[in-house]
């Protein structure tokens, strides 16, 4: 699921490594879940933290931030 939510951010991290050369084969590489895809993860999600909307938003306190963290399997 984190791989879905950061793919974006991913994929322009691995062409920006030089681990892909365009866009398309960041995504094929995606797509096949190959081991760089993991590591280039877990540094993209280090800086992005994810906004949790609780609607309807009221006050501040309806949108908090998350720092995810990685687990293997599913959580």
């Amino acid at each position: 699921m984190a791989l879905e939510l950061f793919k974006p951010f991913v994929m322009k991290k691995l062409v920006n490594d030089g681990l892909a050369h365009n866009i398309k084969s960041a995504k094929r590489m995606v797509e096949r879940v190959r081991n760089e895809v993991w590591d280039v993860l877990e540094e993209v999600i280090k800086e992005h933290p994810v906004l949790l909307n609780r609607a309807p938003t009221l006050h501040r306190l309806g949108i908090q931030a998350f720092e995810p963290v990685l687990v293997e399997g599913r959580a």
